[in-house]
């Protein structure tokens, strides 16, 4: 699943204003983090929102179990649940809120971006 796909176009600006907001340096080659390294705009983008995203399946109860170099996350509902994927626990929280996976993704990350363009 592209992640990506699920937030919508946004403008080369809006990408810049949002990586920027969560502590990435644009530099000549890409986007720099001091967590992910130098990265394609592409790929900075896909890890931040991976990042946005189990960060507010956490706040639903989920747990991170690490991270990949490639950017993957596991997670695990709760203390007992099986270890899944970024996009297996989406689509397993929106089946338990009745929703669209594509709606609760966009949801989500909304409500990252909201919190980056409020933040200074």
């Amino acid at each position: 699943m592209k992640l990506e796909r699920h937030v919508g176009g946004l403008s080369l600006a809006r990408k810049a204003n949002y990586l920027r907001a969560r502590g990435w340096r644009e530099e000549k080659e890409g986007w720099s983090s001091e967590i992910f390294g130098l990265l394609p705009t592409a790929k900075a983008l896909h890890h931040q929102l991976t990042d946005d995203l189990s960060q507010a399946l956490c706040q639903r109860g989920w747990q991170v179990l690490g991270f990949s170099e490639r950017g993957y996350v596991r997670l695990r509902e709760g203390e007992r649940g099986k270890p899944c994927s970024l996009p297996k626990a989406l689509r397993t929280q929106a089946r338990r809120e009745k929703r669209l996976v594509a709606e609760l993704t966009y949801s989500l990350f909304l409500a990252a971006l909201l919190e980056v363009e409020r933040s200074p």
